[in-house]
């Protein structure tokens, strides 16, 4: 009886076709999926927020709540205008105080004694708000020193008492008061406010 030949070509295909798919599955990315982590890199670089730049390494001049100004002009005893180093101008109202207006008594003294101190000069102004003339109301800094505080202390504004409590600013006027300091000469002294209202009903 003859034996019957085995056809080995059959079986030679599998086991090829099982090897490849075997080394498919287990083995060495195929090339197209070699740019993949590239592009997963991508796609997480771009979805990661921006880091954080700390407060120390920004330009103070970038700072909403201050305002660093070459100070160009004072027009009287509570109002400056300066110039950022962009050379955007900014009127700046000193805040909580209010000065002689320029035709009452001592308003011509209140702006010269603001101008003496900071005019030319580089300052700080501490933002509060903005008035309805579209002016920045705000404390100004020379060297660290409060002009409206000063001002106060001088006796060459008014505390707006109404509008502001500070009791620091208070009491700055009241020893001005009690020493008889700028304006506080006068026996009768009128406050700006009542001044200007009283020029509206003329």
């Amino acid at each position: 009886m003859r034996r019957k030949r085995i056809n080995w070509l059959p079986i030679i295909l599998i086991v090829i076709v099982g090897l490849y798919w075997k080394s498919f599955g287990t083995g060495t990315p195929r090339p197209l999926q070699q740019t993949h982590p590239v592009e997963s890199n991508n796609t997480r670089a771009e979805a990661e927020p921006a880091p954080h730049v700390p407060q120390h390494t920004e330009s103070h001049h970038s700072d909403p709540k201050h305002l660093y100004l070459k100070v160009v002009g004072v027009h009287d005893g509570d109002t400056i205008t300066g110039l950022d180093k962009d050379q955007k101008q900014f009127k700046i109202r000193l805040d909580a105080i209010d000065a002689p207006e320029l035709g009452m008594p001592f308003g011509q003294a209140s702006r010269k004694a603001l101008s003496e101190k900071v005019f030319g000069k580089m300052v700080v102004v501490i933002v509060k708000t903005k008035d309805r003339y579209g002016r920045t109301v705000g404390h100004v800094l020379l060297d660290k020193r409060d002009m409206n505080l000063e001002m106060l202390k001088e006796g060459m504004a008014w505390h707006y008492a109404h509008y502001d409590h500070n009791k620091r600013l208070a009491e700055a006027e009241q020893e001005a008061r009690g020493d008889r300091i700028g304006l506080w000469q006068d026996p009768n002294p009128v406050a700006p406010w009542d001044w200007r209202k009283a020029k509206k009903h003329e």
